[in-house]
């Protein structure tokens, strides 16, 4: 998986973010977060197993 962040602006972090040939928008950190979060859901199996290239979770002990 190939995620691009293209910034246009900086305070607060604002532009695209670029996944599988889709572009979404954010401005912020938290729409940003949010953004990143959803592609990376996409990315897990129907059973909430992770796809190909994905990294697994941190124990809570990490």
């Amino acid at each position: 998986m190939r995620i691009e962040i293209v910034l246009d602006g900086t305070d607060p972090p604002a532009g695209r973010v670029l996944s599988g040939g889709a572009a979404v928008s954010f401005c912020g950190w938290i729409d940003l977060l949010a953004v990143l979060s959803g592609i990376l859901e996409t990315s897990r199996g129907e059973q909430g197993q992770l796809g190909p290239g994905a990294q697994r979770e941190l124990g809570e002990d990490v």
